[in-house]
């Protein structure tokens, strides 16, 4: 939620200054061809869609004030330090009823509610719109005029459209219309189109095939989109209204361009043209109201021609600095100064081992048995600090700096367990600061130091803080039965080598009876020797074995999946701190502290 409203404020930001900038360009070059107005005006809406929907927005280190840098945590084992008191921490109450209802009626929640209906509203119009234009088209005859048909099937093959859109005669229209992006149809005036020229049609004809020439219905959809997501901006409604109206004039221009008749008969058909409403999904030849169609006639003035490569390089700068998402960060703290190194100490030589005597030859001692191979070992978190408070051990998560100190920090002191991003040092001044067993969460910025002890915040942090401590003590437990069938694959593997040596030794027995009794003892020693094999290969059970194995290896993946969503978790946990404290000290619940 938070994130959402967060991602809502920094587009609303970006889309002003970029509104800001394009419209200065077009002031500033009044000569600037409608096509590159058009496209400038539709980057705005692109930035406004996709800084809504990226989630990772460019950072630019341009703010003086250092600002939260979140990172994916990772959980530390029991800390030994600060005072037992902490251990008998009481549980975070619930809230009453009355701050129960506080919380659901935040104002995030609020915002977010007002966002999605004003969303929902703008959705309703617009299908109300898109209702109005196909019962339009249904409300149409089909135009039954040969003649006409080819005509427009020629224009269209000329404009290199594979096939002209379908034509229809409306009475309840005043000027050409092309509604619809899937399946575009072509309305005409059925009562001005018996006064109208050869010339005159022919013109308003191209108007609306190169519309379906550049694909502007299908470009429409996104500025439509930007101003359903942000209508609360009202420059993203006035970027759109541009967007429109420069398109226009783009066709315009064209239709000036490729056609035979002068300016001054294209612009004598748009006042006859007049002034009509813009189809929900479709253009008309018409200007929507009287400032538009002035635009459109001075447009049509202008015979200076503006460089295609400088029109270009506008348009790639732009798309370049304005169109990905960004967010103003604090620059990085510059790097610690290094530590003074030690001056070099000659060691001294270490005394070689004395060696052993050699012994006197004599009969080769048996060869020892193989090792058993070694149980694998659960994997072991960095190990505390030394130098805390004695007293006591409690479980810490999160991202705990041991050599360095973070630009800012927090700790959050619940019950039996930690949440924190800070160094060992801020962890101690976190305990000496709260110094009492309720929980709080204590900040640092910069060298300012905040305690946060309001309930609503603490209650809000809890299951994110929880859920975190879940996710480790799970990774914790599957360490611990790893290291048990670890054990288990050990001892089963160490009785396959004994049973292995039990069979060894009586084939040396066997060898000794056949030298020393003859060949009946020598079947009597085989017959036990086999007996002996078949024993141990009894007692060798390569299935078990395997099943060992295998459950390792599926305890192996479950605590990679663990991992991972520990980390998420963390990450979020991490996020939703940092919004917590900004609106703690945006709102005074935060103490500050002295020293």
């Amino acid at each position: 939620m938070s994130e959402l409203l967060m991602r809502l404020g920094w587009t609303s930001v970006q889309s002003a200054v970029l509104v800001a900038l394009v419209w200065g360009v077009c002031r500033l070059l009044p000569q600037l061809p409608s096509a590159t107005r058009c496209r400038l005006w539709w980057l705005v809406a692109a930035q406004a869609v996709l800084g809504l929907f990226w989630s990772s927005p460019l950072e630019l280190a341009v703010l003086p004030a250092p600002v939260a840098v979140i990172a994916p945590t990772a959980p530390v084992t029991a800390l030994p330090a600060f005072d037992a008191a902490v251990q008998a921490a009481p549980v975070i109450h619930a809230a009453s009823a009355a701050e129960t209802a506080t919380m659901a009626v935040s104002w995030p929640s609020l915002l977010l509610a007002l966002w999605a209906a004003g969303v929902l509203l703008m959705l309703v119009h617009s299908l109300r719109g898109y209702r109005a234009s196909r019962a339009l088209v249904r409300g149409a005859t089909e135009c039954t005029d040969a003649g006409l048909q080819q005509a427009l099937q020629l224009a269209a093959e000329a404009h290199g459209l594979r096939r002209a859109p379908r034509l229809k005669l409306s009475a309840q229209i005043r000027s050409p219309q092309l509604i619809g992006p899937w399946r575009p149809v072509l309305l005409l005036p059925a009562r001005e189109l018996p006064a109208m020229s050869a010339d005159d049609l022919d013109m308003a004809l191209t108007h609306e095939l190169i519309h379906l020439q550049r694909r502007d219905l299908w470009w429409g959809l996104l500025p439509a989109l930007s101003q359903h997501l942000f209508f609360f901006h009202p420059l993203v409604h006035l970027a759109a209204r541009e967007y429109a109206l420069a398109r226009e004039e783009a066709c315009d221009g064209a239709v000036v361009a490729g056609h035979d008749h002068c300016r001054h008969d294209y612009g004598r058909l748009l006042v006859q043209l007049g002034v009509a409403p813009r189809p929900a999904v479709g253009v008309a030849s018409a200007s929507p109201n009287l400032r538009s169609l002035k635009r459109r006639l001075l447009t049509l003035q202008q015979t200076r021609s503006f460089p295609r490569v400088a029109a270009l390089a506008i348009t790639a700068l732009f798309v370049v600095i304005g169109v990905a998402p960004l967010r103003l960060v604090a620059a990085p703290p510059p790097p610690a100064p290094p530590a003074p190194t030690a001056p070099n100490v000659p060691t001294p030589p270490t005394p070689l081992p004395a060696r052993a005597p050699v012994p006197a030859p004599g009969p080769m001692p048996a060869p020892e048995p193989p090792a058993a191979p070694a149980a694998p070992v659960a994997p072991r978190a960095p190990e505390p600090p030394k130098d805390l408070d004695d007293g006591m051990s409690f479980v810490t998560h999160g991202k705990l700096n041991i050599r360095q100190q973070p630009a800012q920090a927090f700790v959050l002191m619940g019950q039996d367990d930690n949440f924190v991003d800070a160094s060992v040092a801020d962890l101690k001044q976190a305990r000496r600061d709260a110094g009492g067993d309720e929980p709080a969460l204590w900040v640092r910025r910069g060298q300012a130091r905040y305690l946060i002890r309001d309930p609503a915040v603490l209650s809000q942090l809890s299951r994110s803080q929880s859920d975190v401590a879940a996710l480790g003590n799970a990774q914790a437990e599957l360490g611990n039965r790893q290291a048990a069938i670890g054990q288990q694959l050990a001892q089963v593997s160490m009785q396959v080598t004994a049973d292995a040596l039990a069979a060894v030794d009586v084939a040396a027995v066997v060898n000794r009876a056949t030298r020393q009794t003859g060949l009946d003892a020598a079947a009597e020693a085989n017959q036990a020797a086999r007996e002996a094999r078949t024993a141990a290969a009894k007692a060798v059970d390569a299935r078990q074995i395997t099943l060992v194995a295998r459950e390792q290896a599926e305890l192996g993946r479950e605590q990679a999946r663990l991992a991972q969503q520990q980390s998420l978790a963390s990450a979020r946990a991490v996020r939703e701190v940092r919004t917590a404290i900004d609106q703690a000290l945006a709102s005074g619940k935060a103490q500050r502290l002295r020293d």
